[in-house]
């Protein structure tokens, strides 16, 4: 019986959680209430309660519910050599300006698909500045390492020692690049002086082309 019970308080606490990046997708973290989470999950307002404390006390298991899934496509890739189910052959490009896109492109499309939970962790931030948040780190450390391990690959070209550093700092680039998707929405799409992803992506791949290589 405490299985079966144990087993019920899980599937609803996803579906609370489940619900709220759900909504994060098209409202602000701020103008989502309780009762909308309960309706999206459809569950009741009392399951929220008996789960956390308060609205914000969901970003916390939200961020590392997100680190939990990260964590399982690492394991998949270590296992299968796979990424959501597709074959990956990391250093198979054929030069360093290709694997630099496909990282950029990789990263962009990780952006997109998790604006919401970002802008969230941007908020969360900004209300608990003094607490660590995993998910941020995990973030960073991962594609830090991934991309160290294709630096490797080129070597010969890359004109700095240091590949963990210059890895370190073309993340840092990366990042930079998409900042705005996630802080400023609405005027990063409307605005006529962004260009676009398309051209950004090309952009900073030459950028960290040069960069890496000097040439």
């Amino acid at each position: 019986m405490a299985k079966v019970k144990q087993k019920r308080a899980a599937r609803t606490r996803e579906k609370i959680l489940a619900a709220l990046e759900q909504l994060l997708e098209s409202k602000e973290f701020e103008a989502i209430s309780i009762a909308d989470i309960a309706r999206q999950g459809e569950v009741a307002v009392g399951s929220i309660y008996s789960h956390f404390e308060d609205k914000e006390a969901l970003l916390p298991a939200l961020f590392d519910r997100y680190v939990e899934r990260i964590d399982a496509r690492v394991a998949e890739f270590v296992e299968h050599g796979t990424i959501d189910g597709e074959k990956y052959e990391p250093g198979d490009t054929p030069d360093l300006r290709e694997m630099i896109e496909q990282s950029i492109r990789g990263a962009h499309r990780q952006v997109t698909e998790t604006l919401g939970l970002r802008r969230a962790l941007l908020t969360y931030r900004r209300l608990n500045p003094d607490v660590e948040v995993p998910l941020v780190s995990k973030l960073g450390h991962d594609a830090i390492e991934l991309l160290a391990a294709e630096l490797i690959r080129h070597r010969d070209e890359i004109v700095h020692d240091d590949l963990h550093e210059a890895a370190r700092m073309v993340s840092y680039f990366v990042n930079i690049a998409f900042l705005d998707r996630i802080v400023l929405p609405g005027a990063a799409t409307k605005d006529d002086l962004r260009p676009s992803d398309e051209a950004l992506i090309k952009t900073y791949t030459g950028m960290v082309l040069h960069y890496l290589t000097r040439r």
